[in-house]
């Protein structure tokens, strides 16, 4: 069984990171899979994936890290002729745009305090999408009596 949605964060002009667990674990339910693989992907440029624990300080941290990658006032120009930023597209290649979690029982194989975020990259404000995909086998199909019948 696969199940993908598509959710949407709005951002602001600077490096945002923010948690999307809780879309995760809403995809999670509506599949009512017990074990299998989440995987949350970024379909657009500028903006990436990471787990981390969401302490102020830890996020602080991680967007200095993120400000350090080459890049920084730069701009470049796609094959359409638009302006693009170099160092947003430098970090989210670095970071990736896509992660793949497994699940069991219905949860996130993760630390306690971890959990997944959206890192956006581009420093204009938007509407940031990110899809998350549900992949577990089938359940076994019940008898009306509640347990499976063995097969001969």
């Amino acid at each position: 069984m696969i199940l993908l949605r598509n959710y949407f964060v709005g951002t602001t002009d600077g490096i945002d990171v923010k948690s999307v667990i809780h879309e995760i674990n809403r995809t999670l339910r509506e599949a009512n899979a017990k074990e299998g693989l989440v995987t949350v992907v970024v379909p657009h440029p500028g903006g990436a994936l990471a787990i981390l624990e969401p302490l102020p300080t830890v996020v602080e941290q991680f967007k200095e890290a993120i400000r350090l990658f080459p890049g920084e006032g730069m701009e470049t120009k796609t094959k359409s002729k638009e302006d693009v930023a170099v160092a947003p597209r430098v970090a989210a290649a670095v970071l990736g745009r896509s992660l793949s979690i497994p699940f069991g029982d219905g949860k996130l194989v993760l630390g306690p305090r971890e959990e997944p975020m959206l890192v956006d990259l581009e420093r204009g404000g938007r509407r940031r999408e990110f899809c998350v995909q549900v992949m577990s086998e089938a359940a076994p199909a019940q008898q009306a009596g509640g347990a499976q019948k063995p097969r001969r």
